[in-house]
């Protein structure tokens, strides 16, 4: 199908939203807001331990120039303030819809799933407790949604703080951050339904696995039976994954909704050792791999095309090697190769001591290359400055 694109829509830079005050339960009670009976957007917020972010972040919700919303925020496992401030302002906001997960699941999987059963919109989209919305954000998304009768409406961009800033103000400087590549959509553009090519942009990173950034239609999901997989990382590569290959309408804007910001407390930043942190990779790469490829043997274009079965699985396994890397930079092999060992033993067996190898000896390889590509820059410098 070739793309079809709508009128060019400008639009003002979007400005961040103010933040919460730091206890939500001091500012004086408003009179209560009912939840619309049909909300056209689930706001989904997997939390854990995020006191210091979770007002802020629901406020920006709250302070949509859209209104017909409902928050799911799944507690999973909090064991600071962060319950008893999201029930504070559930109480003055009946569009706030708390659960909590008793045991803490250790990765975003289970609570995202979570609010995805309790969702009751139209549309479902996902934000982090971390991060935040613009204030038009969902007028923006639904209003392109319902007018493309969009699956999916993806956004390619997110605003960034400047300097890392964690506690966002209306004077903070942002600038715009994309990890995808590519030309970036000018006008909202419905994305080809070629499965080859959308494979194709989705392991070049032209259709990155953030699902954040984006909303979806909630039957969509249902009916084609999407959810997270119980991964300990990246569990949103994989979700998009099955979304790129399933979605019949994606429909790709230039609009920027969502501002990131970096928490030094998130999943994959507080696995400061080796040990946890090689699991988790390690996890990825095979429980992630193998995930995907359960997921394409149900399908027949794959089936009858082996070479685009291929490419995910040796994005995601690359993403795995690529992350692994600098645990090679800071230790020899012969520090991590028991690690290694023990961590891919479950997974191979008596074949661990050949894998683990195979495993070490890419590494060294790579930075082989690596180091050969600086000293030929060097060489070059030398060069143009003797000219």
């Amino acid at each position: 199908m070739a793309n079809q694109k709508g009128k060019p829509q400008k639009k003002a830079r979007p400005t961040p939203p103010a933040p919460a005050a730091q206890q939500p339960a001091q500012q004086p009670a408003p009179p209560p807001v009912n939840i619309p009976h049909l909300p056209a957007i689930s706001v989904i917020i997997p939390t854990y331990n995020s006191a210091r972010y979770i007002g802020s972040c629901i406020q920006s919700v709250l302070g949509q120039t859209f209104g017909a919303f409902e928050i799911i925020v799944v507690d999973d496992g909090s064991t600071d303030d962060t319950v008893r401030i999201v029930a504070e302002m559930a109480q003055r906001d009946g569009r706030i819809r708390l659960t909590r997960h008793m045991k803490n699941s250790g990765a975003a999987s289970a609570p995202r799933n979570t609010g995805l059963r309790m969702s009751r919109g139209k549309y479902i989209g996902f934000l982090d407790s971390d991060d935040m919305y613009t204030p038009t954000a969902l007028a923006e998304l639904i209003s392109i949604a319902e007018q493309w009768r969009a699956d999916v409406v993806h956004t390619e961009q997110v605003l960034f703080p400047e300097n890392q800033t964690i506690d966002v103000t209306p004077q903070t400087r942002f600038t715009t951050f994309r990890k995808e590549t590519g030309g970036f959509s000018k006008e909202p553009t419905l994305e080809t339904d070629n499965l080859a090519e959308r494979v194709q942009m989705f392991c070049r990173g032209r259709l990155f696995g953030w699902v954040h950034n984006k909303i979806y239609r909630r039957d969509f999901l249902m009916e084609r039976n999407i959810h997270f997989d119980d991964l300990l990382t990246s569990e949103d590569i994989v979700f998009y994954f099955k979304v790129v290959c399933s979605a019949p309408r994606i429909v790709r804007v230039p609009n920027i909704i969502y501002i990131y910001r970096h928490n030094p407390n998130s999943i994959t930043r507080k696995m400061v050792s080796i040990e946890q942190s090689l699991h988790a990779l390690t996890h990825l790469m095979i429980e992630g791999a193998k995930v995907m490829d359960d997921f394409m043997s149900e399908i027949d274009f794959f089936v009858k095309n082996p070479q685009f079965r291929q490419l995910p699985l040796d994005y995601i396994i690359q993403q795995h090697l690529i992350w692994t890397q600098r645990f090679y930079d800071k230790y020899s092999t012969a520090q991590l190769d028991e690690l290694v060992r023990r961590e891919l033993k479950k997974y191979c067996g008596d074949f661990t001591p050949f894998f683990a190898y195979i495993y070490a000896a890419i590494h060294t390889y790579r930075q082989r290359l690596i180091n050969n590509d600086k000293q030929i820059r060097e060489l070059q410098a030398k060069v143009g400055a003797q000219q």
